[in-house]
């Protein structure tokens, strides 16, 4: 019955206003009568956040206000270097540098070492190789870069007479370089180079110890750096022309030669050398460096044999020497060259040289530290004349007798692997 006097209700009134005889009252019930049709409201989809929760979820959890913009991404240019997780360049570098020491100590170290690219006419590469930073003079912005001779010359002689040597910084800038000089017998050539941002001239240390532990630096032509870590072998270097280099238990990085070979402490200890992995000892640098800036070259001992160091043979060996000898440090004598002074003097293969000058230190980097010595003071002497000699006490191993030899040295400011350039071209053209 209620319902039937609802249904009869809405009719009577539905009725009244279809007559005029009804107005609705504010608040009143709605009529059945739809009215103007509303325009539809199209309903927006959840908006996914970062993270996996919609604008829905968000506002559920009691975050109210519109939902966070997405941010913009920004994209940066190709050449700027954006600090984020990468593999890094040379896994051989990450593995030797690991510690945070070692790190901090590379990284100061680092700052003096440069690449260096060498080219000739048509762009055509002669080397790519490292360099050291040894000066630089803050009101010319002129830097001295230390290198390899292998950047500039082959066999003696240059392998174009105006290489074009481009210096890459640290900080990634090119500037062309100079070339200065070259002495191939000991492996060096000096650059100067014009920089806008200055330069941080290496420190140096003292020459490297056997069983020492190093770091072998590089840098190659985009800048980036390499490191080596190994420590200097008791044993003779591969060729015996060069005595004074030492042995790295390591191989340097591909454009590592004429890099900083460097102590614990970052302080500069040698160069390494091409081709093989040894290290020209920083005495020997420094003294050339300083010959040639004082008389524009550097008057190399040349004594025309090849040595080895008794503390370098196997132990056997040197405990046969000490057995049958009584001999127990010097210089075994290798090879004597054809037409030469220790020719002429006596010196012959398997002699011992147990003393020179009164001398008996055979570490065989020191003893070309003591003729370079003797080559500086030939350059001071205001006498052309004079001469210099060694003093030696040889001992003869088929004689079982030790004897005294004068021996007279020549000094050359060119190398040996010069006058066997000029010996070949002869020869080429005679014939």
């Amino acid at each position: 019955m209620a319902g039937a006097a609802s249904t009869e209700r809405r009719v009577t009134r539905l009725r009244s206003r279809e007559l005029g005889l009804e107005t609705t009252a504010a608040g009143d019930v709605a009529s059945d009568d739809p009215g103007p049709q509303r325009k539809k409201r199209k309903r927006l989809q959840p908006v996914e956040e970062e993270g996996g929760s919609t604008s829905a979820e968000v506002a559920a959890a009691g975050g109210g206000g519109d939902p966070p913009a997405r941010p913009h991404r920004f994209f940066p240019a190709s050449d700027t270097v954006i600090p984020s997780r990468r593999e890094p360049k040379d896994r051989l570098t990450a593995r030797d540098v690991a510690s945070t020491p070692d790190k901090v100590m590379i990284k100061k170290a680092a700052r003096s070492v440069v690449a260096i690219v060498s080219t000739k006419p048509g762009w055509k590469c002669i080397d790519r190789c490292s360099g050291i930073v040894v000066s630089w003079n803050e009101t010319t912005r002129l830097a001295t870069i230390l290198t390899s001779s292998v950047a500039v010359c082959d066999w003696g002689a240059l392998t174009d007479p105006k290489p074009k040597l481009l210096v890459h910084m640290p900080n990634k800038t090119i500037a062309e370089g100079r070339l200065l000089f070259f002495n191939d017998n000991y492996h060096i050539a000096l650059l100067e180079v014009s920089s806008d941002s200055p330069l941080l001239p290496a420190n140096f240390g003292s020459s490297p110890k056997f069983g020492q532990e190093v770091f072998a630096l590089a840098r190659d032509e985009e800048s980036s750096l390499f490191a080596r870590r190994g420590t200097v072998l008791w044993q003779e270097p591969k060729r015996m022309q060069y005595m004074y280099c030492l042995t790295l238990s390591c191989k340097v990085a591909h454009c590592g030669t004429g890099g900083p070979v460097i102590d614990q402490r970052g302080d500069v200890i040698g160069m390494a050398c091409p081709a093989y992995p040894d290290i020209l000892p920083i005495s020997i640098l420094q003294t050339c460096m300083e010959m040639w800036k004082k008389f524009s070259r550097i008057a190399r001992p040349v004594i025309n044999m090849e040595l080895r160091a008794f503390e370098l043979l196997d132990v056997s060996h040197q405990e046969e020497i000490e057995l049958l000898h009584n001999v127990r440090d010097g210089f075994i004598v290798a090879v004597v060259y054809d037409d030469s002074i220790a020719s002429r003097v006596g010196i012959s293969q398997g002699d011992i040289i147990v003393s020179y000058n009164g001398l008996y230190d055979f570490t065989p980097h020191k003893f070309e530290d003591y003729l370079l010595s003797l080559g500086w003071r030939l350059l001071e002497s205001p006498d052309s004349s004079w001469k210099v000699s060694l003093e030696l006490e040889v001992y003869d191993p088929r004689e079982r007798t030790t004897r005294s030899i004068t021996f007279p040295l020549e000094f050359s400011d060119v190398s040996e692997d010069e006058v066997l350039v000029s010996l070949l071209r002869c020869e080429l053209m005679s014939s």
